[in-house]
């Protein structure tokens, strides 16, 4: 579940020890908001409520907005709460003479995997807080607490009055004993499920002397993700810990990656150097430049081709060159299995075997069809073809080249694609009790889904219709962008990228 807050950062000087921070000192010690988003797990705060009261439940994770927005900014936003006046009284420390909010703008929208736009679940303000943040900050403090600048407190809840201004799941839909309907989407929830996507943003406005101005928080945006999905943490004791350039650490040092940042090959061994957390240096080779056949870079890999990975072992001295991505990748796979993510999926034989298949059905069967060198040559080969044609004519011919290489390439990649999509449902279907999501039918991203992204990926740029081709391998590919290592090594943030 969900809980729309607003989160302040405290800043100034630190309180001494047992000495509380008063009304009239607790705006001086704000330093600045954000929206806080205060994950619940609902099923575990249910079973520890009583006799133990929430705590696992509620402390596993919390996500905020990009920026703090400083207290002093918001000064001109201050409106009366919602609540006008507090009855009973507050005891003398908690009574704030400004006692006051702020008008900020709070919605939540409420994204399903198969759902093609976000559906507004929650609209609600922060003026619905019956304390206040200086309250809050007072009462925190009110036993002699050390606050202390950088620290950062949460709101609560923040909810309204009318049934679409509530600020959880928990609360929409009345402790699950109702659904809530999500826009037009005919998708109903009680609570959140695997890749639903949370998007929380905040807004003031306000128009002064015939001004308008208005102040924005960002969003806080996040996908729920299969549990596990995430590579594990490394122990102490693995092998590569420090594999950087000339570092130590391991047997294998020294890493570095000869790649193109276009080059598909290259980002599968991208993703597999970081499921493994290797660090390496990156060497672009510009092969529109034609780097890849000239020296030095053509005695590295007599193929001519990229990626290679250098390395050195230092149990023989020996300068390792690896090329060919299956090969670096399975290479990875047998010299650590059991740093970071299993590649192969860690499920024995079948299993290994099943995420080499779906694998080889990209290697093999897409991505050399699709590749800039075959599409050359289909190109030559017709200009040989069409030697005879007229000078105008031949420039027409040439115009016609990449229709007819999209055509070429679109027609192997949707053909790939479409029985990569049949075999990814029928290995899903098959462990559909297991949670087993991914590319291969495995519950962690294997090196199926490292070839899977790129060629996704040339798909578009060959505008190929993948909604229609592989609609459920789509939902693997927006798991794995969810998931900010995978991110990092997208082909746009190379160095080498060309915009």
């Amino acid at each position: 579940d969900f809980e729309c807050e607003m989160g302040f950062f405290l800043g100034g000087a630190a309180n001494t020890m047992g000495t509380p921070i008063t009304m009239e000192n607790a705006p001086s010690r704000i330093f600045g908001l954000v929206l806080l988003n205060d994950w619940s797990a609902r099923d575990i705060q249910a079973w520890e409520y009583v006799p133990l009261g929430p705590f696992v439940s509620k402390n596993f994770s919390t996500s905020i907005s990009p920026w703090v927005v400083p207290y002093e900014a918001l000064e001109v936003f201050t409106c009366e709460t919602s609540a006008l006046s507090q009855d009973p009284l507050p005891l003398d420390y908690l009574r704030d003479p400004q006692y006051s909010s702020f008008d900020i703008e709070l919605t939540v929208d409420l994204q399903g995997a198969d759902m093609l736009q976000p559906a507004r679940v929650s609209t609600t303000n922060m003026k619905n807080l019956y304390w206040n943040i200086r309250q809050q900050l007072v009462h925190h403090s009110i036993t002699g607490c050390v606050m202390r600048a950088g620290d950062l407190l949460g709101t609560g809840t923040i909810s309204g009055s009318t049934d679409d201004a509530l600020g959880s799941m928990l609360e929409l839909s009345w402790r699950g004993t109702r659904q809530v309907t999500l826009g037009t989407s005919g998708q109903v929830r009680k609570f959140l499920q695997d890749q639903d996507q949370v998007t929380m943003q905040g807004r003031c406005s306000k128009t002064i002397a015939g001004t308008h101005i208005s102040l924005g928080f960002g969003s806080v945006r996040n996908t729920i993700l299969p549990a596990n999905s995430l590579p594990p943490p490394l122990l102490p004791t693995e092998p590569v810990l420090s594999a950087v350039p000339g570092g130590a650490g391991g047997r294998y040092v020294g890493w570095k990656l000869y790649g193109f940042w276009r080059s598909s090959c290259s980002w599968r061994v991208r993703l597999a150097l970081a499921a493994k957390a290797i660090e390496y240096e990156y060497v672009p080779v510009n092969l529109r430049a034609g780097l890849h056949s000239a020296a030095p870079y053509a005695s590295v890999n007599p193929m001519q081709q990229v990626p290679t990975l250098e390395f050195l072992d230092t149990d023989t001295g020996e300068t390792v060159c690896l090329s060919q991505s299956m090969a670096i990748m399975v290479f990875l796979e047998s010299a650590f299995p059991t740093s970071g993510l299993p590649l192969l999926g860690g499920g024995g034989l079948i299993t290994n075997a099943r995420v080499l298949e779906m694998s080889e059905l990209i290697n093999s069967g897409i991505q050399p069809l699709q590749n800039m060198s075959t599409l050359t040559r289909v190109t030559v080969a017709t200009a040989e073809t069409n030697g005879h044609l007229e000078r105008r004519e031949r420039e027409r011919e040439k115009e016609r080249e990449h229709e007819r290489e999209e055509k070429w390439a679109s027609h192997f990649i949707a053909r790939g694609l479409e029985a990569l999509e049949e075999k990814h449902v029928l290995l899903k279907n098959r462990n559909a009790s297991a949670n087993c999501v991914y590319t291969a039918g495995t519950p962690e991203a294997t090196i199926a889904d490292f070839m899977l992204l790129p060629q996704l990926y040339n798909a578009r740029r060959w505008n190929v219709a993948v909604e229609d081709v592989c609609p459920e391998l789509l939902k693997v590919e927006l798991m794995l962008n969810a998931q900010p290592w995978i991110v990092a090594c997208h082909v746009d943030l190379l160095p080498d990228a060309v915009p």
